[in-house]
């Protein structure tokens, strides 16, 4: 309604050919085809032993028996079994769902074999907290932000995943013989520790280091790789992977440049799939090659140094303040004195050490612009390299 009565008013039709010029500018949608519906449906049949020119009986759209039936007016659409799917009386649409859900959260699903939610995989731990769920999701029109506030928020998720609060809580208890008896946490008597998702790990290094570029949506990206990665015989041909120059090798994992036949290094390091198969249930690995990657790999690096210039910018006016500074960005807690007291050992070692090898310490920021305070910057690079590092940094607990 505002819409029409301001261009009713006289005294702002300069207003309004500006705002009609800015529309003009705006981009005009386009339509795609997602379904052409036939006439009259295609004969589907049983290809035997798969060979698509040795049709066998012909067969017709249903569902399992075992599970919810369909309407006696369903017409064996898409459309048809889209609302069968989530249906109210449907036994596992919302169930998967919410495992999924779990899973992603506390490291382990309700059910522990998110690919097989059949009668082949593992029963729930906790069925009837499944199907409470289940109901809940659907109750509240399927809302996944719901589902999302409903787990953080419960006593479960919030438990403390550390074992001297854990001992503590069990008042008198001995809390390693329950730690025998759940050594994975399926009754969920303390909260979950697991490390992140590979994509989690390298923006976690990019924010606290303060490199993290924000921009949402758009294009993929290619950060640096090692250039053999593209070339015969690791590739099946040459393919022109061109890292990205500015920031924008910086933003987040999720527009990282997926190529299946030569997945990128830092995340396939960390147990992220390759994209030609459908992976429901990560497996996690902790391998010393992961600590070489957080170590060594180009944006590693990047994040390092900048994360040691922070440090420095904004830590304070003493290492002890600084030190604390860049371990609370990377772990959320001030560290302890024996911590504290290790890192300013290091940092003073590093820091006679680049004094006595200003060759070395050029090497470390080549290709950018040399800080005015070699020796310090250096150290304080290999302090944050040691910070980017710690298993703390990049668990969830």
């Amino acid at each position: 309604m505002f819409s029409y009565w301001r261009s009713t008013v006289p005294e702002w039709k300069a207003v309004n050919n500006q705002i009609e010029r800015l529309w003009r500018q705006h981009p005009e949608g386009t339509t795609s085809l997602v379904l052409d519906a036939r006439d009259k449906p295609r004969m589907t049949s049983v290809l035997k032993r798969g060979d698509f020119l040795r049709p066998g009986d012909a067969v017709q759209a249903g569902v399992p028996a075992v599970l919810n039936r369909l309407s006696p007016k369903a017409d064996g659409s898409r459309l048809t079994f889209a609302r069968w799917l989530v249906d109210r009386k449907s036994p596992t649409t919302a169930r998967a769902f919410v495992n999924r859900v779990w899973q992603a959260y506390f490291g382990t699903g309700l059910v522990a074999t998110p690919e097989d939610f059949g009668t082949q995989g593992e029963a729930p731990s906790h069925p009837e907290l499944l199907d409470w769920l289940a109901c809940e999701f659907m109750d509240h029109g399927w809302s996944v932000k719901h589902l999302h506030r409903l787990i953080v928020s419960s006593k479960t998720y919030r438990q403390s995943s550390r074992l001297s609060d854990f001992a503590a809580a069990q008042k008198g208890r001995d809390p390693q013989a329950l730690i025998d008896l759940d050594p994975f946490n399926r009754l969920l008597a303390r909260g979950p520790r697991v490390r992140v998702e590979g994509e989690v790990v390298r923006d976690i290094q990019l924010s606290v280091s303060g490199l993290l570029n924000p921009k949402i949506g758009g294009r993929a990206v290619m950060p640096p790789a090692p250039e053999y990665l593209f070339d015969r015989p690791v590739s099946y041909a040459p393919f022109p992977w061109k890292a990205e120059e500015g920031n924008g090798k910086y933003r987040r994992a999720i527009y990282v440049f997926r190529r299946r036949s030569t997945p990128y290094p830092f995340l396939g390091t960390f147990d992220v799939p390759n994209g030609d198969t459908s992976c429901v249930r990560r497996v996690r690995s902790n391998t010393p090659l992961q600590a070489l990657m957080t170590l060594n790999e180009t944006v590693s690096m990047d994040a390092a140094r900048a994360l040691a210039d922070r440090m420095l910018r904004e830590g304070g006016a003493t290492d002890e303040r600084r030190i604390a500074y860049g371990f609370r960005m990377c772990t959320s807690r001030i560290p302890a004195p024996k911590e504290l007291n290790i890192l300013l050992g290091l940092l003073t070692r590093e820091y006679d050490y680049a004094g006595q090898h200003a060759d070395e310490s050029k090497a470390l920021f080549e290709g950018g612009a040399q800080p005015p305070y070699l020796a310090m910057s250096t150290a304080y690079t290999v302090v944050a390299r040691a910070l980017l590092n710690l298993d703390e940094t990049i668990t969830k607990e």
